[in-house]
């Protein structure tokens, strides 16, 4: 989360000036499918996962073990003291927490938590898991058994205050050789080496357990020499003084830690090198080099001289399996008092040894872009995403706290070449819709009412799996609920969602073709395996029975509004089994509207019936509600559900869902990752005060085009049927489509013009 740290970032190096506010440069987009930003692109994605059907989310990562399991996690507020974690047991269709203790999704053996969360795991899938506590100190957990327990320290770091942690695993727990790192921010605790404000000192520390870490010690201060980099507090496992926001960090084959950070004043992106030595009885020391690997962006003189710099949080550094190394940033043009002069953009810098690097080649192409992460395949193939602007400045303003019209999108930039010396990315617009509105406060937890918020965060997280293809993780806040200032970081978000990539090239080799096992782009109905139906909590997976076990859904408008029909395995009774969290079942269908241009982006609508005790169900319709102070973890409530006609028949259930219920949706025109879902309560929905339920079973997303729209003129011609055939096919099919068209159109009335004449 980086709230202190935030607040060092990119609202630091700029000041807001005025004038007249600048046109968009693009037209969002309202139509279901992405778009390509240069040619030739060839990427396609998913429907958005939603990770979780109530909770919102934050700073979302993204990891996959040996078995194509997906985990999750985010930070749920440091008021709530503690984060969640997800897991999907189906290549990313659809994810529940994992059954750690209570069924919150994560250990809760410290007092604190909730501040920034990590994950990693080795090769063998064991989970290793930190939590920041309010940036007093680190929990380090690990899981040996996916999830359902952890061991853990309340007590990991060395050092006091810190933030923003990252993990790097070597070998397997267990292994002789076995060691995890953690590298983070000592807060304010540098030697002030700017001479404008008190610098973040980078620190590192290592674990042979998971859990218990000592400090990596600094090389030149073992050998008895003074550190000029390492000054400060810290600087007994002091990196760095040159810090201002942390980015992630990769082992080298070699076995050098390599980190990716910006300078104290945010003018630098900077590559750390660590020389790892045992120095014996268990003492692990480090000597560090530093390489600015943006300088040619800023010919002259790095602080003070016109050129691209105010590098963004974060900078991000990957690995390939060769042992190339790619860092991807964001940086905006600033003049020489240190003001934006120019939009965030975002480059991706190379190196073949991560001794000596490339220039800054610009992947992004029109907006602005921030918040960049890297990831890297097979030798040479690279790919960075980033969150993307529609508009460059308003009155002048170029930071994104003053893109207060601003629709945000996703995207993400892919090379197979990003070694060669003229590197190609294609750039793809990877989210169907903008997921946000209005500008994104990048102060921390100084944002003010006039700065937007941070339902966003400070970074996203793209991934890939074993085939290659590329799987991402971030928010989407189309939820119609909304705040300004710090608490937009914790309570008014959207939820997180996972997008697969489903075509295009491989970051491994060759292409992907179609979705393998993970989630697709299905309209209107899905179908749901059986057997899928859990209560996670408390180290167990429990069934939750025939009743909760989804086999499909389906979305249809009538005319008058929707028709919502979800399938279960078996309904001859209602009761649900108490052992699966509750004696209220829930039988729910959700889905997203995009409402351009207005705050909150859109709405999360609900359509459901419940059952109490196995009793007669009642059948409701509403929209998400804002969240009650202190329950922040809370992004879905039903105090506002209205009553709507709905029936059981068979294994069936059927909701009519009036638009007057729904009006957003009539006027968005495509419903958006609907997916339906069962879950189980104590009493009921409407009369609980937290409105708290536990999921057990999840449908993949799909997207419905509403008959009669705007949108529908743009979304059924791409997802025509020759959109699913082989390519010869669907090219004779075209060919005889174009030919009947030019008879119509052109052939026929010529003979009519003829023959009057």
């Amino acid at each position: 989360m980086s709230r202190l740290t935030a607040s060092l970032g990119l609202a630091a190096v700029a000041v807001i000036s005025t004038g007249t506010v600048v046109a968009a440069q693009t037209t969002p987009t309202s139509v279901a499918h992405r778009t390509a930003a240069s040619s030739g692109s060839a990427l396609k994605f998913s429907h958005e996962v939603v990770v979780d059907q109530q909770r919102s989310g934050f700073e979302p990562d993204v990891a996959i073990d040996n078995k194509d399991r997906y985990y999750s996690s985010v930070p749920n507020g440091s008021s709530t003291t503690h984060s969640f974690v997800w897991q999907s047991l189906d290549h990313g269709k659809s994810f529940q927490m994992i059954p750690g203790q209570f069924g919150l999704g994560k250990p809760l053996t410290c007092p604190q938590g909730g501040g920034d969360t990590e994950m990693q795991m080795d090769k063998k899938g064991d989970l290793f898991f930190s939590d920041l506590q309010n940036l007093t100190n680190l929990s380090n957990s690990v899981s040996t058994d996916h999830g359902k327990t952890f061991t853990t320290s309340c007590a990991s770091a060395p050092n006091s205050p810190v933030d923003r942690m990252w993990y790097a695993v070597h070998g397997n727990l267990g292994d002789p050789d076995f060691a995890i790192y953690e590298e983070y921010d000592a807060v304010l605790s540098g030697a002030n080496i700017a001479g404008d404000y008190p610098s973040n000192q980078l620190v590192e520390t290592v674990s042979h357990d998971g859990i218990n870490f000592t400090p990596v010690v600094n090389g030149r201060l073992a050998g008895g020499h003074i550190d000029n980099d390492c000054l400060g507090g810290g600087m007994v496992n002091c990196v760095s003084d040159n810090e201002g926001i942390p980015g992630n960090q990769v082992l080298a084959k070699n076995g050098d830690l390599l980190i990716a950070h910006t300078s104290a004043d945010n003018n630098q992106v900077i590559v750390s090198r660590g020389k790892l030595s045992d120095l014996g009885g268990g003492v692990t020391s480090a000597t560090w080099k530093h390489t600015v690997v943006n300088a040619s962006l800023c010919p002259d003189k790095p602080h003070a001289a016109p050129g691209v710099c105010g590098a963004a949080n974060f900078a991000t550094i990957a690995e390939d399996s060769a042992g190339h190394f790619f860092v991807a940033f964001s940086s905006q043009k600033t003049d020489s008092s240190g003001k934006a002069i120019g939009p965030y953009k975002t480059y991706v810098v190379s190196s073949k040894d991560g001794v000596r690097w490339g220039k800054p080649v610009l992947v992004s192409r029109s907006g602005s872009n921030a918040f960049s992460w890297v990831t890297a395949g097979s030798s040479g193939r690279a790919a960075v995403a980033w969150y993307h602007t529609n508009e460059t400045n308003e009155h002048g303003g170029y930071l994104l706290d003053d893109l207060a019209h601003a629709e945000v999108s996703v995207q993400v930039g892919e090379s197979i070449d990003a070694l060669s010396a003229h590197p190609h990315w294609s750039v793809t617009t990877v989210s169907e819709h903008p997921i946000k509105y209005g500008p994104i406060c990048t102060a921390g937890t100084t944002c003010t009412v006039s700065m937007g918020d941070r339902s966003l965060g400070d970074f996203l997280e793209v991934n890939h799996d074993a085939q290659g293809a590329l799987v991402l993780s971030y928010v989407n806040d189309t939820s119609n609920t909304f705040t300004v200032g710090p608490t937009g970081a914790v309570a008014e978000n959207g939820p997180v969602v996972i997008v697969k990539q489903i075509g295009g090239p491989s970051l491994v080799k060759g292409t992907i073709n179609g979705r393998g096992k993970g989630p697709g782009a299905p309209w209107d109905s899905v179908t749901d395996t059986t057997g899928d139906a859990f209560y996670n909590a408390n180290a167990l997976r429990t069934a939750a029975g025939d009743n909760l076990d989804l086999t499909g859904t389906s979305i249809h408008a009538d005319g008058k509004g929707l028709v919502i029909t979800m399938r279960a395995k078996s309904l001859a009774s209602l009761q649900v089994n108490p052992t699966a969290g509750g004696t209220t079942g829930e039988w729910i269908t959700r889905f997203t509207t995009y409402n351009a241009h207005t705050q909150g982006n859109g709405h999360i609508y609900y359509a459901g019936m419940e059952s109490v005790a196995g009793g007669a169900p009642r059948f409701f319709v509403g929209d998400t509600a804002a969240v009650p102070v202190g329950q922040e973890q809370i992004s879905m409530l039903f105090d506002s559900a209205t009553a709507v006609p709905g029936q059981v028949q068979g294994n069936t259930i059927t909701i009519k869902v009036p638009y007057s219920a729904i009006p957003a949706a009539k006027s968005s025109g495509t419903l958006y990752s609907a997916m339906g879902f069962t879950a189980t309560t104590a009493g009921t929905l409407a009369n609980n005060p937290a409105g708290v339920f536990n999921l057990t079973d999840v449908t993949v997303p799909f997207d419905v085009a509403l008959p009669g729209t705007k949108a529908s003129a743009a979304v059924l011609p791409l997802t025509s049927p020759w959109m699913h055939l082989p390519l010869g096919v669907a090219a004779l099919g075209l060919l005889a489509w174009a030919a009947w068209r030019i008879r119509t159109s052109i052939l026929v009335p010529m003979r009519r013009r003829l023959r009057i004449a």
